[in-house]
């Protein structure tokens, strides 16, 4: 490539010189801030009026930074190239990965560049780029930390005091039957952001909305803004030590699904209800002092809370069942923030509840299932099979427990035989032994008795032998 560019040199040689050669700058550029690991672009921008060809080689702190990515010719930091007509501009980008923290500088070096249309050489002027590398947490604590409104209005109206960034509770009053109003609230840094302001709607009496704001490091602040709806006659109702204000203009109220817009009459004014048939439930709706709204059945002047739970397929209320299921413990289970009478399965996830079916309005034992919180009409069939299960295993148990017992008092019952045949086996051991010795001294006796009998043989024939002498004796004599 050197080669080519001093055969470029040489052409411009041999050309007639000219009085001005053409100018061009290189400029770097780049984020001025990356986290250590991040990834960070490089931009090297050549620009001039009439370049034909160039050169340029990227220099950079490979301790700081390791290349990913190039768009240079040959995919690496040298930049060469020539064009076929005259441009006034080449761009390439490099994409590196940071390292360490600290700063580091990339800038182009060993550049050269040459105009199409005389071959002259161009006088170049570069510039770097130094980036800063900093940790996560020294990233996070330059964020700004400005969580406060510069203004809040309600358009239209005059808020109860004016604003200050640090007061956080704010009213306003507007009049009877305002259905919505418009809430200004403006961050005091444009890297905040805000929340809870715009168009809102609003019902009689007090309706209380937050307007969050959020600082770029993530810090919170929450302004409380009350607006108050003039009701010139309104029906208080306090419930559970909560005080609650009756919903008078049908605008105000939805109904929920599978009820029908209707009235009813409370301290003669004419209240917007809804009505389920099937049920025989009029609904009202009670607004709570910060503005919510919750649905009651109202019945001559009483207040019930009204808890619908919304399964895959069924919309039940659930009633508290006064009787017993055979195989169940009676027993309670939260269900959407309520507590409910539920009875208790062998498994450990399933509930059987008493309810009312809101479309039908049919009372029926449903099994709920608290993993996928669904509903499913009770099937007890299953159940008398699992209790007969259940009896034949206490009847196996039992039969068990009975062999048990007998085995372990023939056990006990054998252990004191084994008692009493040790103390026989010893008693006849001894009996044995007496007849033992008895039988030997009875043979030492026949022994000394037989001795004996040897003995007095041989005194008899001694004595013939004396007798046969005197008998001779006497023959000898004849």
């Amino acid at each position: 490539m050197k080669k080519y560019l001093k055969i470029l040199l040489i052409s411009i040689l041999l050309l007639p010189i000219m009085v001005n050669a053409a100018s061009g700058k290189i400029t770097v550029s780049s984020t001025s801030t990356v986290v250590v690991g991040n990834k960070v672009t490089v931009t090297v921008n050549l620009t001039g009026s009439d370049i034909g060809s160039w050169e340029m080689t990227l220099n950079y702190d490979k301790s700081y930074l390791q290349l990913t990515n190039s768009s240079a010719e040959a995919g690496g930091t040298v930049m060469v190239n020539s064009s076929s007509k005259a441009i006034t501009s080449k761009k390439y980008t490099f994409t590196f990965k940071t390292l360490k923290k600290g700063n580091t500088t990339v800038s182009v070096k060993g550049y050269e560049a040459y105009a199409f249309s005389d071959m002259q050489e161009i006088n170049l002027t570069s510039s770097g780029k130094t980036i800063k590398i900093i940790t996560q947490d020294e990233l996070e604590a330059s964020y700004s930390k400005d969580n406060n409104l510069k203004s809040l209005s309600v358009e239209g109206y005059e808020l109860d005091k004016p604003f200050a960034k640090d007061t956080l509770n704010y009213s306003v009053t507007v009049p009877e039957g305002t259905k919505s109003v418009k809430i200004n609230a403006q961050e005091n840094d444009s890297k905040a952001s805000v929340s809870g302001d715009g168009d809102v709607n609003v019902t009689e009496g007090a309706n209380t909305f937050k307007i969050v704001v959020r600082a770029e490091n993530g810090s919170e602040k929450t302004y409380t803004l009350v607006v108050n709806v003039i009701d010139q006659n309104p029906i208080n109702v306090t419930i559970n030590d909560l005080n609650y204000t009756v919903i008078k203009l049908r605008d105000n109220y939805e109904c929920p699904d599978a009820f029908n817009e209707s009235s009813v009459t409370i301290n003669d004014l004419e209240i917007p209800s809804c009505y389920n048939e099937n049920l025989n439930y009029q609904l009202v709706g009670l607004k709570l002092e910060d503005g919510t709204i919750e649905n009651y059945i109202y019945n001559n002047g009483k207040y019930d809370k009204y808890n619908e739970i919304i399964g895959t397929s069924l919309k039940l209320i659930i009633l508290d069942y006064n009787g017993n299921i055979e195989g169940l413990e009676k027993t309670t289970l939260e269900i959407n923030e309520n507590k409910y009478p539920v009875f208790k399965t062998s498994n450990s996830h399933n509930y059987v509840v008493y309810g009312i079916n809101v479309e039908t309005g049919k009372k029926d034992f449903y099994n709920y299932d608290t993993i996928n919180k669904t509903f499913t009409l009770y099937d007890n069939s299953n159940l008398k099979d699992v209790l007969q299960l259940n009896k034949m295993y206490l009847y196996i148990i039992i039969a068990f427990a009975a062999c048990l017992f007998f085995a372990i008092i023939c056990v006990i019952s054998l252990l004191n035989n084994k008692k009493k045949i040790q103390r026989l086996l010893k008693e006849t051991k001894r009996k044995m032994d007496e007849l033992q010795e008895e039988r030997l001294r009875e043979e030492e006796e026949k022994q000394k008795e037989e001795v004996k009998e040897v003995k007095k043989p041989k005194k008899k024939k001694k004595s013939n032998k004396k007798v046969e002498k005197d008998s001779d004796e006497n023959h000898e004599d004849e």
